[in-house]
């Protein structure tokens, strides 16, 4: 997960409800009236007891298929295109298929990282906007399921050297928060 726009990259071939964090500002606005058509489910990492909450709403959307596929980045943070950081187990919880998305950005024309420590969403928008082209390898691999006697950290290990594999990124043991 690079970028906020990886939603937007993939949701050309097929629309996607996505899990992310719900965000103030016009950031906002766009979340409640565009992406809420789709079934998305926010949190807010402000409130401890929200991952609760919101593992019980992925839950449900999986269980009562919630008509759009379900779009978990979970690394839960966007990060650099280089790396793979740790993939949090609660995507891998759900005992459903797992549908594994390797998105590779090509830095020939700008840069599709998003590090919202340095740059706010707005200016890289402006970036990418005023850049010649977004250039992206897209490969959709076959979907994977929990195999018998795996954990589900141990089936989130499997899943990521997959992505990472087909990205060509490093794999790295550390959360993606400390990017």
């Amino acid at each position: 997960h690079t970028s906020m726009i990886d939603w937007l990259v993939l949701s050309q071939v097929t629309p996607f409800a996505t899990v992310m964090q719900k965000h103030p500002g016009w950031l906002g606005v766009i979340q409640t009236y565009i992406m809420d058509g789709f079934g998305c489910i926010y949190f807010n990492r402000k409130e401890a007891k929200d991952r609760e909450k919101v593992a019980l709403r992925i839950k449900d959307y999986v269980k009562n298929d919630g008509g759009f596929p379900l779009l978990i980045f979970p690394e839960g943070t966007c990060v650099n295109n280089r790396y793979s950081t740790m993939f949090k187990k609660g995507a891998f919880e759900l005992d459903a298929a797992v549908c594994p998305i390797a998105i590779k950005y090509n830095k020939i024309f700008v840069d599709a990282f998003w590090s919202s420590r340095t740059q706010s969403f707005g200016m890289h928008l402006v970036e990418l906007m005023t850049s010649w082209a977004v250039v992206a390898d897209v490969y959709f691999l076959e979907p994977q399921h929990k195999q018998p006697g795996e954990t589900s950290i141990e089936f989130a290990a499997r899943v990521q050297k997959m992505i990472a594999k087909k990205a060509r990124l490093k794999v790295v043991p550390w959360n993606g928060m400390l990017k």
